[in-house]
């Protein structure tokens, strides 16, 4: 082994090259087809020994006529130069393209009406194809961009005229997703002929250079048409006219290269061409592969920039969607230090305004960095979802095969451990390859390099990575600092690792990508500031004496107390506020750190210290997903979407209040519906998958939840019991839509009405323009100065939704947060003002005002709601309030602990990781990406979605997340939110506490296993009473009474001093394998057999730890078990 020097990519296919080129060369004699065609270069050879009919090289660009090379005395089949032709370019060659010899002159077309004109010989001549006979098209082009809608010639025959309808065939190339597509076009003959389109799917990339098309057909034989890029099939459709059995039409009129219909621009094609040849036979695909020989450039490494530790990682985009190593170059994007070469997932992608948008797909992930080899034999494996390559010193020593998994009957593979002692199995869906290599002890350049995603599928990485072992020995992660063993232990612990890189890394991206945003919203927040600066601020009332209070809420609320002659209830003792506190703010109880440093804490200060260190936790945006994916109806689908599906833009919610973002700029990048769809961005709030009118449905959801304005009646009628019209609605829609809309038929009543309580003002087909509806809320005149594109309706509604001069907006915000932490709002319901008659209004208007004035800052808002004595004050049942207690605020209300807030906090006491598995089906990722998601593997309860197993199949189930869904939803949560709503359903039920008694998460929580919190408070040296205070912290952060603790010694004092078993040692937990099963095996038997086995550990629970005597700890989990059952536990304090 030799010590790289300037590392230099090189392909496997070189040898292969030069080896076929040679062949083809010897082969490639005079007159080895009709007439006088005479082979130059290797290219050419191919051409006239598959027999082309006619062929054109364009070698002569500057000539009247370009010689049909398969007969150059036919004069009818040389081309004529039309008047106002191209000029000539450089066609393919070089070391990219070495079938062709250098120089090869190429043709380029600059401008519409620039053609070559071929006469047709007269009947049954070579440019006539009818029922039955086969047509080969090819050509090697180098296009410019292609307008949406346009079609440009290649060469058709027919059609020369404007009116003309006369198409026999045609090669042309239109817009596709991936760039420029290509297009086979024929009519059919007699009058009633249609016209025939086959289209691709894919493309080819405009401006990287010269690639090669092809499309063969048997005319009468719909089904066998195929199309070719760059040697490789691409799918189509017939997406006019249909596929057709019917002949075609077949006369003498000229064929045209480079333009149709008497050169009309729409028709004409822009860019390099070269090689078009004509074919009487349809070529095979073996043929056509062999037309396109492509040898990459190499790619050069600056090794001098790799670091000392990590890797460095570049990113590229726009690959071919195709399997195959043999590509351009790709568009470089970016590159980052990464810690190793193991990957779970990419970096997040983010756009100027640091909103998650997608990456092109399939992109390309190249990770290179100096390694040392230990000395001695060693062993080098590679895992990977989609096709990877390692390098070691500029030689490919090992590589994976393509994404080959489909359907849905697809085998169970058998888990393999044979590689390593206690090796990870290979996750399904990723390939691996092991070599052996000699070590030297010195360094090395290593070049990992994978493509990511393709075939419509979602870009996702699996289990990817390179590692390295002594024969016999666990592999390790290649090129990491800190060790991480290819163990099911070392997996778990890379992957927690590495979350925490990317999640860290993202949150750094998040904030540069947003840099020239941020400046538009401080110039936007300055703006609002200077509004609401110049309205008249609400005066705060005076009060004195047992009403007044912590901040100047208080007085708000003192002086309606006194006023109405109530007394304000006492404020909660400092252990029921912390609890109150970190629920309202984590969505989960305190930990005993937590509780220990705010005992330590100044009597005087503990409590507003408390609240600055929870305000500053990420856990601040873990507790509010929940309540807005209810609000704005976030329903992703991790199957098959139904009804009313989003995409999962609970990741890009989790993000904005993560990074604590303007609550203005939060709804205007809901309402832009910018990013990505599929992988959470908000431009999943867009997506409403079977719904008639999508963005009238969006409309809803909007109003109601930042304007109070509900709207559902308006989807199919004016609303009877709100001032709302139909209208009004659509009106919202089309803004969205940024254009007029029409009213869909199923968006009506039924053969109208007859009721007196409804009114139908709009009718089937009626358009609605995209017009401000609520002009009382806010005035459309003075926001123009603010708006970056006037024309976007789109971006005028936001602006009129959050602008300053909205009157509705900050308050129904306000609202939201004063019910969310007081129990009960200052307008009721907080989502329905249309008879809204707010408790406290100067407050209110007092609030609003402070949101505005300090950009829209919900933290800043929350923070003076968590210090004023109203929040702070012991709760109390409504039941039991004076009369209008709840309404004025003497003490807040009472709350059960929410779904989310259940299941997190029993975790929390419990120490225990959900370990609820991946919430998704498609494992594999072999299913197309807007049918299956994956929405990772929770560690919050928000993170759950349905299972959408509605087929009620076991290998369809998540056995290990469907615990957790039961317990959500006994408890109110909605896995299917097809609609929006702010309250939930908290009528108690007797599933409820059955589930907190016997439910499989509750004995979990109880059970005290090697991995539980009350396991390790149990093996530490201290007495029974200390270790009651502590359970007792742990789960209801108070410390028991005289009564409660004598309790719990009495029940935990014998056995006590015995209770640890001497010499006893922690065995790792044997798993059962979970990645086996997937759709495209779910149809097996053996896949129901693996999810039952897996259902069957998940109802046995967690074992219980070895380190306790068995009777003794069984009555701590009484213990245990007797304390998160109790009411305190269940309730908000």
């Amino acid at each position: 082994m030799t010590k790289p020097s300037l590392f230099l990519f090189r392909t496997t296919r070189l040898l292969a090259t030069v080896f076929v080129l040679g062949s083809i060369c010897a082969a490639a004699v005079p007159g080895s087809s009709p007439g006088t065609a005479q082979s130059t270069d290797a290219y050419s050879a191919l051409v006239i020994k598959d027999g082309a009919a006619a062929y054109w090289r364009f070698s002569e660009p500057q000539s009247a006529t370009v010689k049909n090379e398969m007969n150059p005395a036919d004069e009818p089949t040389q081309a004529k130069r039309h008047a106002e032709s191209a000029s000539g370019v450089e066609g393919p060659g070089g070391k990219e393209f070495q079938l062709f010899a250098a120089p090869n002159p190429a043709i380029e077309f600059r401008s519409a009406g620039q053609y070559f004109r071929l006469t047709d010989p007269g009947a049954e001549s070579v440019f006539d194809f009818d029922q039955g006979q086969a047509i080969t098209l090819e050509a090697w082009v180098k296009p410019e961009a292609i307008p949406t809608g346009g079609y440009a010639y290649l060469i058709g025959k027919g059609r020369t005229q404007p009116n003309s309808s006369n198409q026999n065939f045609a090669l042309r190339l239109t817009s596709a997703k991936a760039g420029v597509g290509i297009s086979f076009l024929f009519r059919s003959r007699g009058d009633n002929g249609a016209w025939h389109r086959w289209t691709s799917k894919d493309g080819m990339t405009v401006g990287d250079g010269w690639h090669h098309v092809a499309v063969t057909y048997t005319f009468g034989q719909p089904k066998n048409l195929k199309g070719y890029i760059d040697g490789v099939a691409v799918k189509g459709d017939w997406d006019m006219g249909g596929a057709s059995a019917n002949a075609p039409v077949v006369d003498d009129d000229d064929a045209w290269i480079g333009s149709a219909m008497g050169g009309s621009p729409g028709n004409s094609y822009r860019g390099g061409l070269d090689e078009l040849a004509v074919y009487r036979t349809a070529l095979s695909s073996e043929q056509i592969q062999k037309h396109y020989q492509y040898t990459p450039p190499k790619f050069q490494l600056d090794t001098s920039k790799l670091p000392a530790d990590g890797v460095i990682v570049d990113l590229y985009e726009d690959l071919p969607d195709r399997k195959t190593w043999a590509f351009r170059p790709p568009r470089y994007v970016e590159s980052y230090q990464a810690p190793g070469f193991g990957f779970i997932e990419l970096p997040k992608k983010y756009s100027e305004k640091a909103v998650q948008i997608d990456r092109s797909n399939p992109c390309l992930l190249r990770a290179s960095g100096r390694i040392v080899i230990p000395a001695g034999e060693q062993r080098l494996l590679i895992r990977s979802r989609n096709s990877a390559r390692l390098y070691l010193d500029d030689e490919l020593i090992a590589e994976t095969s393509f994404h080959d998994l489909g359907g849905d009957n697809g085998p169970v593979f058998p888990i393999d451990r044979s590689l390593a002692p206690n090796i990870h199995p290979l996750h399904r869906g990723d390939k691996e390859k092991v070599v052996t290599i000699e070590g030297d002890g010195q360094p090395h350049v290593i070049v990992f390099e994978t493509i990511i995603g393709g075939s419509g599928r979602r870009p996702e990485l699996g289990e990817t990575g390179a590692y390295i072992a002594r024969p016999n020995e666990d592999f390790r992660l290649l090129g990491s600092t800190r060790e991480f063993l290819l163990t099911d232990a070392g997996w778990e612990e890379f992957v927690t690792a590495q979350q925490q890189f990317l999640d860290e890394f993202d949150l750094q991206r998040r904030t540069i990508a947003g840099v020239l945003e941020g400046e538009y919203w401080k110039k936007r927040h300055a703006w609002a500031k200077q509004v609401i600066d110049g309205q008249a601020a609400t005066a705060i009332p005076q009060v004195s004496g047992q009403w007044s209070g912590k901040n100047w809420i208080d007085n708000f609320i003192g002086h309606k107390l006194e006023a109405a002659g109530m007394q304000p209830a006492p404020l909660t003792d400092d252990a029921s506020f912390l609890r109150r506190v970190t629920l309202d703010i984590t969505g989960r109880m305190p930990t005993r750190a937590e509780i220990e440093r705010f005992q330590n804490d100044p009597a005087d200060a503990r409590r507003s210290l408390a609240i600055d260190r929870l305000l500053t936790s990420r856990e601040w945006a873990d507790h509010w997903v929940g309540y807005w994916q209810d609000v704005l109806a976030e329903n992703p689908n991790i199957i098959n979407p139904t009804l009313n599906n989003t995409g999962p833009f609970r990741y890009w919610i989790e993000e904005s209040f993560r990074d604590n973002k303007p609550f203005d700029r939060f709804v205007t990048e809901l309402v832009m519906m910018e990013g990505s769809t599929y992988f959470g961005g908000p431009g999943g709030f867009q997506m409403a998958s079977e719904n008639d009118a999508p963005l009238a449905a969006k409309s809803h959801i909007i109003a109601e939840a930042f304007l109070g304005v509900e709207m559902k009646c308006a989807r199919c009628h004016d609303a009877p019991f709100h001032d709302i019209a139909q209208r009004d609605l659509f009106a919202l829609s089309a803004m969205l839509n940024r254009d007029k809309v029409k009213l869909p038929v199923t968006s009506t009543v039924p053969g109208g009405s007859n009721s007196l309580l409804i009114e139908i003002t709009l009718f089937p087909g009626d358009t609605i323009e995209p017009v401000w509806p609520f002009t009382e809320l806010s005035d459309e005149a003075k926001l123009t100065e603010m708006l970056r594109d006037p024309k976007d309706s789109r971006e005028k509604l936001a602006l009129l939704l959050t602008s300053p001069y909205n009157n509705r907006f900050a308050p129904v915000i306000v609202n939201r947060l004063w019910q969310r932490y007081l129990g009960y709002g200052f307008v009721e319901p907080v989502d329905d003002w249309e008879h809204a008659n707010p408790s406290h209004p100067e407050l209110l208007e007092a609030l609003s005002r402070e949101l505005v004035a300090n950009n829209y800052d919900l933290k800043h808002l929350a923070r003076l709601i968590f210090n004023s004595a109203a929040y702070q004050r012991e709760s109390t049942s409504r039941d039991a309030a004076q009369p209008d207690a709840a309404y004025l605020f003497a003490a807040p209300l009472k709350r059960r602990l929410s779904a989310e807030q259940l299941v997190d906090s029993l975790f929390l006491v419990s120490g225990k990781p959900f370990d609820a598995d991946v919430m998704c089906i498609d494992i594999d990722t072999s299913r197309e990406l807007k049918q299956s998601l994956n929405l990772g593997t929770p560690r919050r309860a928000w993170q759950f979605a349905s299972l959408s197993n509605e087929r009620d199949r076991p290998s369809l189930s998540l056995p290990f997340a469907q615990p957790f869904i039961t317990t959500l939803e006994t408890f109110g949560w909605r896995s299917s939110r097809q609609d929006p709503i702010t309250v939930r359903e908290t009528a108690p039920n007797p599933l409820q506490p059955a589930e907190v008694s016997n439910g499989l998460l509750a004995r979990r929580a109880c059970t005290l296993s090697d991995d539980s919190a009350f396991t390790v408070l149990a093996m530490q040296d201290q007495s029974v009473e200390q270790l009651i205070d502590n359970v007792y912290r742990q789960v209801l952060t108070r410390t028991p009474s005289a009564t409660e603790r004598q309790l719990f010694v009495e029940l935990l004092t014998p056995g006590y001093e015995t209770r640890r078993i001497p010499g006893a040692v922690p065995k790792p937990r044997e798993r059962l394998p979970r990645n086996q099963v997937a759709w495209t095996n779910h149809l097996d038997p053996e896949a129901s057999n693996i999810k039952l086995r897996l259902e069957d550990e998940v109802r046995q629970g967690d074992p219980p730890t070895v380190l306790l005597n068995a009777d003794w700890r069984e009555r701590l989990e009484d213990a245990v078990w007797t304390l998160v059952n109790s009411p305190e536990f269940m309730f908000v304090p």
